[in-house]
C-alpha cells in the first residue's frame, strides 16, 4: 500500500550473504488475470546485473488481497558485491499486459549497521 514513488527513494539494506526473500500483497479487482508473472532486472551504475522471473499464477478477482513470496535467496558475497543496486519490479500476464511497475533500491553491506 501507499506511494510507489515514495517506494523509489527508499533503500532496503541487506547484510551480505544474508538469506531473503520478497514478499508482495496484490489484489485482483475486475477480471480473471492469467498467467501472472513477477519480474524483476537489477541494474548496478546503469548496467544490468540480474533478470528474475517468478510465475506466479491464476487469479480471479475478489475483496481480500493475494500473497506472493519468491524463493528464499541468499544475499551475494565479497567486496566487489557491496553496494547500492537499483531495481526495476513488474506484473505481467501471459498477453503481455503490464499490470504494475515500479522501482526501488538495495544496500549490500558488509554489516547491518554501516
Amino acid at each position: 500500500t501507499g506511494d510507489l514513488c515514495a517506494l523509489k527513494k527508499k533503500t532496503f539494506v541487506l547484510k551480505e550473504g544474508c538469506e531473503y526473500a520478497v514478499k508482495i500483497h496484490f489484489k485482483v479487482n475486475k477480471e480473471i488475470v492469467s498467467g501472472l508473472k513477477y519480474v524483476q532486472h537489477t541494474y548496478r551504475t546503469g548496467v544490468r546485473v540480474d533478470k528474475a522471473t517468478f510465475m506466479v499464477g491464476s487469479y480471479g478477482p475478489r475483496p481480500e488481497e493475494y500473497e506472493f513470496l519468491t524463493p528464499v535467496e541468499e544475499a551475494p558475497k565479497g567486496m566487489i558485491s557491496r553496494g547500492s543496486y537499483h531495481n526495476k519490479s513488474f506484473f505481467t500476464d501471459d498477453d503481455k499486459h503490464d499490470h504494475l511497475s515500479w522501482e526501488w533500491n538495495l544496500s549490500i553491506r558488509k554489516e547491518w549497521t554501516e
